[in-house]
């Protein structure tokens, strides 16, 4: 009963919070955004699955070029959908998630939400966020946060991916393994695209050498490791915690 109460709730003030996975009817693969360097870095392999002619800037991409890219991506044939929406619609379609280190997604989160010069979206403020945080702070008050009240930004990845207590994803893709995971992605969608050199993932393509350096520090890993300890199990068993 809690728990169908906490869903009316979140619905009425997140309602786009589940709405993680895309889905591709033409090529029938539907991709789960979990972690945002992987949307933004696939972004030309997305487009070319939803049958979008987009031309993609040769150098690295701003703030301004991903948002004109995520409005576009929609003009094509795609669907925003939760994931009992997709098992409805969709029963049978394969689903992929690209996963990415909690490290490196926490600092690109405290990037894009602290040290930006835009202000606190309504849900950091609302949550207690300040933008005076310092990296050590913003990941003790993330992992004060649970799951069930955690933006997308900062959820854990098993907690997205968790529908009716199993995992819906059929294929884990792991982002720092950027070139084999591409090709696994593109052989499961059939997709006859033949991806440039452009295409590729660094972490400091998305987060500044300073916040990953800052990011580093023992004990904060270790912060970390505890919040997201089943995404480590899961995912990345060498960094995982002992229970």
């Amino acid at each position: 009963m809690l728990n169908r109460v906490y869903t009316i709730f979140d619905k009425r003030r997140r309602p786009l919070r589940n709405h993680v996975y895309l889905a591709f009817p033409e090529h029938d693969i539907a991709f789960a955004r979990i972690a945002e360097p992987a949307f933004h870095a696939l972004a030309p392999v997305l487009h070319r699955l939803a049958g979008n002619d987009f031309n993609f800037p040769s150098t690295a991409r701003s703030a301004e070029a991903n948002e004109i890219s995520d409005r576009s991506l929609f003009h094509g044939n795609v669907e925003l959908l939760t994931a009992r929406e997709l098992k409805r619609r969709h029963p049978d379609m394969k689903i992929v998630a690209w996963v990415q280190d909690p490290l490196h997604r926490l600092a690109y989160c405290y990037e894009k939400i602290i040290l930006t010069d835009l202000p606190l979206p309504s849900y950091y403020q609302e949550s207690y966020f300040d933008k005076s945080m310092s990296p050590p702070d913003f990941v003790a008050h993330v992992a004060s946060i649970s799951d069930l009240e955690a933006d997308n930004l900062f959820r854990s990845q098993t907690a997205a991916l968790t529908y009716k207590g199993a995992l819906t994803a059929d294929l884990i893709l792991l982002l720092e393994h950027f070139e084999q995971s591409l090709d696994t992605f593109l052989s499961a969608s059939s997709l006859d695209y033949q991806p440039t050199p452009s295409l590729t993932y660094r972490a400091l393509d998305h987060v500044s050498a300073a916040t990953l350096r800052s990011f580093e520090d023992e004990d904060l890993c270790q912060k970390l490791r505890r919040r997201y300890k089943a995404d480590y199990e899961l995912f990345y068993a060498q960094a995982a915690v002992s229970a």
